[in-house]
């Protein structure tokens, strides 16, 4: 959130916190989190931060470069307790048994792009799966795990659509076509903003979804 506050590439719209701070001790929420069905692995409890939630929805500060960004996302027991709205989402009836057991980790929905980032928590599971929901197209699952969504956040700055990058989907379709102009403008800019970070597997990731 820093590295966006502070670059003058973007214009910040809106940024919150969650209720939470440092220095809390996550290990009664991984323990409760067994008792009820939910055993972490490792790798996710290092993902764990102390904030139920963090926000950031941003724009180009030049307006005529059409790139935007935005993320609501959950620390991993916040996620487990927010059950996704199923009525919202359901386009077939067969499609509710799976969006029911599926937990907001992360609503995209300031920008008014209808997505949701979900994780399917399942009881014994040590590592929920990723799904992403899109109002205007289906859902789908992600090839990502909690902790790698939360890197990717970090690299990508939640452009709208990077999740697409982690789909089983064609990207060149005319459906994708503006999320596929806002992932070739990520690619194409924010390596110049953001040299530290190596967007070369983002790239080859759009390629093969061409």
């Amino acid at each position: 959130m820093s590295e966006v506050r502070e670059s003058p590439f973007f214009d910040v719209m809106y940024e919150e916190v969650g209720p939470g701070g440092p220095g809390k001790d996550p290990t009664g929420i991984f323990e409760l989190m067994v008792e009820e069905g939910f055993p972490l692995t490792e790798r996710l409890k290092e993902a764990y931060f102390p904030y139920r939630y963090k926000a950031l929805h941003w724009r180009a500060a030049d307006h005529d470069v059409p790139l935007f960004g935005e993320f609501n996302v959950m620390n991993i027991d916040a996620s487990s307790e927010v059950r996704l709205p199923v009525k919202d989402f359901a386009w077939e009836k067969s499609d509710e048994k799976l969006l029911s057991e599926l937990s907001i980790l992360d609503d995209i929905s300031r920008g008014g792009g209808g997505q949701l980032a979900t994780m399917r928590f399942l009881p014994g599971v040590s590592s929920p799966e990723i799904w992403f929901l899109d109002r205007f197209h289906t859902f789908v699952k992600l090839d990502l795990d909690y902790r790698d969504y939360l890197d990717n956040l970090v690299i990508t700055k939640g452009v709208t659509g990077w999740q697409y990058l982690f789909a089983d989907v064609t990207l060149g379709a005319r459906e994708y076509d503006s999320t596929l102009e806002s992932l070739r403008m990520m690619l194409q800019i924010l390596p110049e903003h953001f040299p530290d970070y190596d967007y070369a597997p983002l790239q080859a990731r759009l390629e093969a979804r061409l």
